[in-house]
């Protein structure tokens, strides 16, 4: 007969290990959201708080995984979260973007994390042509522009990832768009400006 003890004691092991990936991934995707939002407020102490919790979960999750490797897809989404919060922190801090390497994550959540990166840094473009920096939104659509051609280079066979990469380009069009119409309210403004700038000339 089996070793019931055993098998019994091993998988209830298994089954707390899984529960607690699961819930070391949930509180990552919880934080990583937290460091966006605290970067497109240009609240970077918070955010760097947020991330100093984020990565102390983040290295938690690696070790699990490394320990028990069939848990990986449990934390894989957590782990291009994470490579979505960090991208935000150093294009925002240090102007670039991280390699996989620097991040210590594998292609699957690095490349799903930085398409996903180009969402949150159009929303913060946005969020700066509110306060009328049109350049900020010039530079980031430059830099969603060489990502796309970057990630489109890669050809990848995986039906999500391809779809990721469709998402960079709608971010880029939607961006596109915000950009046309914030600069063509700024002629328009000008040619107002200018108009009753002649008339307050003419009448003196």
């Amino acid at each position: 007969m089996i070793d019931t003890d055993g098998l019994r004691t091993r998988l209830r092991e298994l089954e707390e290990v899984k529960d607690e990936v699961i819930e070391t991934g949930v509180k990552v995707n919880r934080l990583s959201k937290s460091v966006i939002y605290s970067l497109i407020r240009d609240d970077i102490e918070t955010a760097r708080k947020y991330i100093r919790e984020m990565q102390d979960l983040v290295n938690k999750l690696r070790e699990l995984i490394a320990k028990y490797p069939m848990y990986y897809n449990n934390a894989v989404i957590s782990l291009q979260e994470y490579v979505e919060a960090m991208t935000m922190w150093f294009f925002m801090t240090e102007n670039r973007i991280p390699s996989p390497g620097e991040l210590g994550v594998d292609a699957e959540p690095y490349i799903n994390g930085i398409a996903d990166f180009t969402g949150e840094l159009s929303r913060k473009a946005t969020e700066e042509m509110i306060k009328n920096n049109l350049d900020f939104a010039l530079k980031a659509k430059r830099v969603m522009e060489e990502l796309y051609l970057d990630l489109l280079s890669l050809e990848p066979r995986d039906y999500e990832m391809r779809k990721k990469v469709d998402y960079v380009s709608s971010n880029i069009n939607w961006l596109n768009e915000k950009i046309f119409y914030k600069t063509l309210n700024i002629k328009v403004v000008q040619e107002q400006s200018s108009k009753n700038s002649n008339v307050n000339n003419s009448l003196e």
